[in-house]
């Protein structure tokens, strides 16, 4: 009893201090149990399991004027199986635009056909605006039902005396090949002072890589491109030589967000067709393609291999990891494992620690941890200590800066409340201690239920134009969130929440698309009035893509390239987000019900999807899935109603919110 008291009046002192700096959107000390360490929730994912996937030959249109003053671009059209094939192209200037095929034998202009029935049979013709993806574009779509096997060449042409805007070509036929693109690491830096990196692409059909490949890269950054061949040798991160995993190096000196156009074309084996004519010849030819956005940085600082540990107070230690600043001192993620050994001197995780850092000191700087003892009683660790999987990462990007795989520990003198007989994890061990700003007077279980001041924030994701949650779906006490037309990232997003719910005391969220990733990464990182919310359900999400979307690698779609909602991008954010915060989400997700969302949009996604977001993305492992409804899309503009005008769903998730 003596023990438990004391315990209290040290966390109750240790909250009072922090309330210091009431006002401030403080960091949290993110701590996560051993078990999210074995499983590998905490521990960034192999690059390769962040794969951008394509169906579709998606190509970029930039027109070129002829001789005659007409404007054309073209794009390779291989049907290698015959049966249903889609068509669509977007722009701006779409409806000057005139489409037709020719034979991929003849590179003669005037072999045109502009009835593209006449060749590849009936087809259906759909139109549709893109005002909420591609703002300002149209885009026409033609579905083939039994297109025959065959290589053509689509061309474009333009009766303009200025020149058109640039467009957008996607193909995709009834053949299985996918094409998988990764890069090769999550540290994306310069390489001009570090070790090159590789985009990475394979061709697989039927489960197998379609070695006898060839493709390239084209990379764009800053304004300026350069075209890249795709080797299979063994000497690019590819793997073994003639494995069917192609590598291409990025680039040195590229920074700043990089666009890779990645195209990889198979071909079958010349006796599959004996004597076919040119045409069917030229069609054993398997094309696919894909884009990835990456965001390329200079190194702002290096570890330097040193930790030195000290009693912070007495529940505490403070945990010094030294570096060399490199650039400027701003904010940083820090996170590692923590290591000890068990009486039998085996290794034994003891907890993962992560924190927003801005380092302290210059050039020689001090990145700090606070580990909270109880662990290493939970764990029964005993020396020797040491920290695993120490990274470094931009928070905006989550590149990572630098990475260590393990560094010694050296604990002497521990705070006292080691050794008290820490029988279960509190929720000060997993966040550290945290005080309302607005209820400085005591712990957060003390606010909640007892507060007036309360209530649900709503909002909306990337690139919204404004509301859109209806008014009468919820119930006061509310406020919504607006921040029309933006790219936040989610460390920006998070802040701006927590902005927004800064006058109340307490507050919940639900949020569509990026604002559910948005609130979680708050609830882990950031003390806000989302820590004190009362109620069944803390966060409810609706259509967010919590493991990304191909879209987001896009720069024209809507307001830009967002790298966190990237596959790759999504898959290194939930590295950092433990099971306990995951818990706190309930989250829904929807499709269409039938008739594709987005005409264009739905060539590069996986069915079931809702014109944004695949239903196998919007997946949050250790969170609460509340199940998938068809008849809705992402957003206003598609084929069916925006899932978040779905009255009942709404009525629910005001009925069980958190304020």
């Amino acid at each position: 009893m003596t023990t438990r008291r004391t315990s209290a009046r040290l966390t109750l002192g240790i909250l009072l201090a922090a309330s210091a700096n009431a006002g401030e959107l403080a960091v949290k000390q993110v701590a996560a149990p051993p078990s999210d360490i074995l499983s590998g929730i905490v521990r960034l994912p192999e690059p390769s399991a962040a794969k951008t996937g394509s169906r579709a030959l998606v190509r970029e249109l930039a027109f070129v004027r002829d001789a005659s003053g007409a404007w054309s671009a073209e794009v390779p059209l291989d049907v290698e199986v015959a049966g249903a094939l889609s068509l669509a192209w977007s722009s701006p200037d779409l409806r000057e635009w005139r489409v037709g095929l020719r034979d991929a034998s003849s590179s003669l202009p005037e072999a045109v056909e502009l009835d593209l029935s006449t060749m590849l049979g009936a087809s259906e013709r759909n139109g549709q605006v893109l005002e909420d993806v591609l703002p300002g574009w149209l885009v026409e779509r033609r579905d083939f039902a039994s297109a025959p096997r065959g290589a053509w060449t689509l061309r474009f042409e333009v009766a303009s005396e200025r020149e058109p805007s640039r467009g957008l070509c996607v193909v995709r036929t009834a053949g299985s090949a996918e094409l998988a693109t990764w890069v090769s690491t999550a540290a994306t830096l310069a390489t001009g002072s570090d070790e090159p990196f590789a985009v990475l692409a394979e061709l697989r059909d039927g489960g197998a890589r379609l070695a006898h490949a060839s493709g390239s890269v084209l990379f764009e950054a800053q304004g300026s491109t350069a075209r890249v061949e795709l080797a299979d040798d063994g000497a690019h991160e590819d793997g073994a030589a003639g494995d069917g995993l192609f590598g291409a190096w990025v680039p040195a000196n590229v920074t700043g967000d990089v666009r890779a156009h990645v195209e990889l074309a198979a071909s079958e084996a010349p006796s599959d067709t004996p004597n076919a004519p040119a045409s069917t010849a030229a069609v054993a030819r398997v094309r696919r393609s894909a884009l990835l956005s990456f965001p390329v940085l200079e190194r702002r600082l290096l570890l330097d291999g040193s930790v030195s540990a000290s009693v912070h107070d007495p529940i505490r230690l403070r945990l010094d990891l030294g570096a060399a600043l490199l650039g400027p001192a701003t904010k940083v993620q820090l996170s590692a494992e923590v290591w000890g050994s068990d009486a039998n001197g085996a290794p034994v995780p003891v907890c993962w620690l992560s924190r927003m850092v801005t380092p302290s000191g210059a050039p020689h700087a001090a990145l700090s941890l606070f580990l909270d003892a109880r662990w290493l009683g939970l764990a029964r660790a005993l020396p020797p200590f040491e920290l695993r999987e120490v990274r470094v990462q931009d928070p905006d990007t989550f590149v990572v800066l630098d990475r260590r795989d393990v560094l010694a520990l050296e604990l002497g003198e521990l705070p006292r409340v080691h050794g008290a007989g820490t029988g279960s994890i509190t929720k000060a061990m997993l966040t550290g201690p945290i005080v309302s700003s607005s209820s400085p007077t005591g712990p957060a279980n003390l606010i909640g239920a007892h507060s007036t001041n309360r209530a649900l924030l709503l909002t909306h994701g990337y690139c919204s134009g404004g509301s859109i949650w209806p008014a009468a779906d919820f119930t006061a006490p509310k406020v919504e969130f607006l921040d029309p037309n933006q790219n936040r990232t989610h460390d920006q997003f998070a802040q701006l929440l927590a902005q927004t719910g800064a006058a109340y005391d307490s507050f919940g969220v639900v949020g569509h698309s990026q604002g559910g990733c948005a609130a979680l990464h708050l609830l882990t990182f950031y003390t806000s009035g989302l820590d004190f919310a009362f109620g069944p359900r803390r966060i409810q999400s609706l259509a967010t893509p919590y493991q990304g979307t191909p879209l987001a690698s896009l720069g024209s779609f809507a307001c830009g390239v967002n790298n966190d909602m990237t596959p790759s991008g999504s898959a290194t954010w939930l590295a950092g987000i433990p099971t306990w915060a995951r818990a706190e989400v309930y989250y829904w997700t929807t499709s269409n019900s039938g008739s594709a969302c987005n005409f264009l949009a739905s060539l590069f996604l996986s069915d079931p999807e809702d014109g944004t977001v695949e239903q196998f993305r919007g997946q949050l492992s250790g969170a609460h899935s509340m199940g998938h409804t068809t008849g809705w899309c992402h957003t206003t503009g598609m084929t069916n109603p925006a899932s978040y005008t779905d009255h009942a769903r709404n009525h629910q998730m005001n009925a069980f919110a958190a304020r």
